[in-house]
């Protein structure tokens, strides 16, 4: 199962998603028409917690350098101080030896 492509992960996920929405419709109607107490809620709360476990597992064998490089950039640019940033990151590479942006020594 480690070597499931990321479609296929992301295929299992959506499936899993439309089976609690399916599964939630059909308990909540089934306690709604018996009238008694609300019984559905212990096994919706279960199926809450698999299916959030499920997306971060999932969530966490997607994210890699391009993700991370992306999302990196993204706060920087929504940044109030930028300007900041971008000088203690020249300070960092000039202490270091590393041009900016590089992790190879200039």
């Amino acid at each position: 199962m480690a070597n499931r492509s990321a479609a296929a992960e992301a295929r299992a996920f959506r499936l899993h998603a439309w089976a609690f929405v399916v599964g939630n419709a059909i308990l909540s109607g089934a306690n709604w028409l018996t009238a008694g107490g609300w019984w559905a809620f212990w096994p919706l709360a279960a199926w809450s917690l698999a299916l959030a476990a499920h997306y971060l597992v999932h969530k966490s064998r997607s994210v890699d350098a391009r993700w991370a490089e992306e999302r990196a950039a993204d706060l920087h640019s929504k940044s109030y101080d930028a300007s900041h940033i971008d000088s203690i990151a020249k300070r960092y590479d000039v202490k270091t030896g590393k041009s900016p942006g590089n992790d190879t020594p200039a």
